[in-house]
């Protein structure tokens, strides 16, 4: 989608990864502490599984014990949603490289998140 110059859905897109890759993990994190079945419940009070959110990336931390906000690459994924926001709700219109540091930002969580 970057090199197609479509670079606001460029960065939607890598954000719904993200999103994706966010419900993967607190599935994963549910049945590794044999409380699968606190999942469904527990995520249908959730606005969505973006980790930007504070009430999701609270959730995540408590049940992972891990703390993704203090990860290397959060400060600029915290931009990317940022940036995905005024592009779906604003109409922003977004450059190459905005739609490629999200692209690494994406990148960078899902990863961590695997």
């Amino acid at each position: 989608m970057i090199a197609e110059e479509e670079f606001g859905v460029a960065v939607v897109v890598a954000h719904m990864a993200c999103e994706i890759s966010a419900e993967r993990a607190l599935s994963r994190a549910y049945e590794a502490k044999d409380t699968g079945f606190l999942g469904e419940s527990a995520t249908m009070m959730l606005p969505s599984y973006n980790l930007a959110n504070d009430r999701v990336r609270n959730l995540y931390n408590a049940v992972t014990r891990k703390e993704i906000q203090q990860q290397s690459f959060w400060p600029a994924f915290r931009e990317s949603a940022t940036r995905r926001n005024q592009a779906v709700h604003e109409g922003r219109i977004l450059t190459k490289a905005e739609a490629e540091a999200s692209l690494k930002a994406a990148t960078d969580l899902v990863a961590f998140l695997r």
